[in-house]
């Protein structure tokens, strides 16, 4: 009898790992941003609490706990693992591996000095723009994290939020999942990093809307990067570099300053 199935001596075609089409990654890029802010919501509040704000609180009281050094490092930590795992758990729907749907692979050497010669220019631009604009080179809602984080002790947990959380997080959800999903749409790759840089950019709020522009455009850059390096752990160094580089740079001014 001829036999018409595969050997057991051959090995298996795996499928290959196909990203979700936009309407469903924005789904699930959606259903992240939300779970996060939920978290963000009760940790604020637990957070509040117990810095003493009660009910008869005052606007300004809650507004100057809540840019607290320790509000803000607590609020971004607790809350970074539950859109990480709305995205682990998209891609594992996927049929793909985490890694492999979120790009977890290490970035050539080459790859990482083009991102560092990148920032080398973007960085310095954007400060020769704030000044020729008369604006501070760090968003003040910075420098007001910090001096409240020199003054309660808590610089380390912020520099742990600042430089390890949110590059973290954002760089997964952007540029690891949102970034694949839009680029096999009709936007096309270059759609894709547009599409994801103003998402990233909309989510700063906290900053006026020159910040947002410079935000914008860093994250073009690092779409870009992402797209020719194929590496989201790629963005994540870089993106830590430049919260890294801005928390440096706040800390000189502030200390220069007295």
């Amino acid at each position: 009898m001829t036999q018409t199935g595969p050997s057991p001596a051959e090995p298996a075609v795996q499928r290959a790992c196909e990203p979700w089409g936009f309407w469903t990654t924005t789904g699930y890029g959606l259903t992240a941003v939300l779970a996060w802010f939920a978290v963000q919501l009760v940790a604020a509040f637990v957070v509040l609490s117990f810095l003493g704000v009660g009910r008869g609180a005052t606007d300004f009281e809650i507004q100057t706990l809540a840019s607290h050094a320790l509000t803000i490092a607590i609020v971004t930590i607790v809350s970074m693992p539950v859109p990480i795992a709305v995205i682990a758990i998209a891609a594992r729907f996927a049929g793909c591996p985490v890694v492999d749907y979120l790009a977890l692979y290490r970035p050539k050497r080459a790859e990482l000095i083009v991102g560092i010669l990148v920032l080398a220019v973007l960085l310095p631009l954007g400060d020769l723009s704030s000044w020729l604009t008369g604006r501070d080179l760090v968003p003040p809602a910075v420098v007001d994290a910090y001096k409240s984080a020199r003054s309660s002790g808590t610089l380390v947990l912020l520099a742990i939020a600042l430089v390890v959380a949110a590059p973290l997080m954002e760089e997964l959800l952007f540029r690891g999942f949102l970034f694949p999903g839009y680029a096999r749409s009709r936007l096309g790759p270059w759609g894709a990093i547009v599409l994801t840089s103003a998402g990233w950019a909309v989510m700063h709020v906290q900053y006026e809307t020159f910040y947002i522009v410079q935000i914008f455009l860093l994250g073009c850059a690092f779409g870009w990067l992402r797209w020719r390096s194929g590496s989201t752990l790629l963005t994540v160094i870089l993106h830590a570099i430049v919260n890294a580089t801005a928390l440096v740079q706040v800390a000189f001014l502030v200390e220069q300053a007295g």
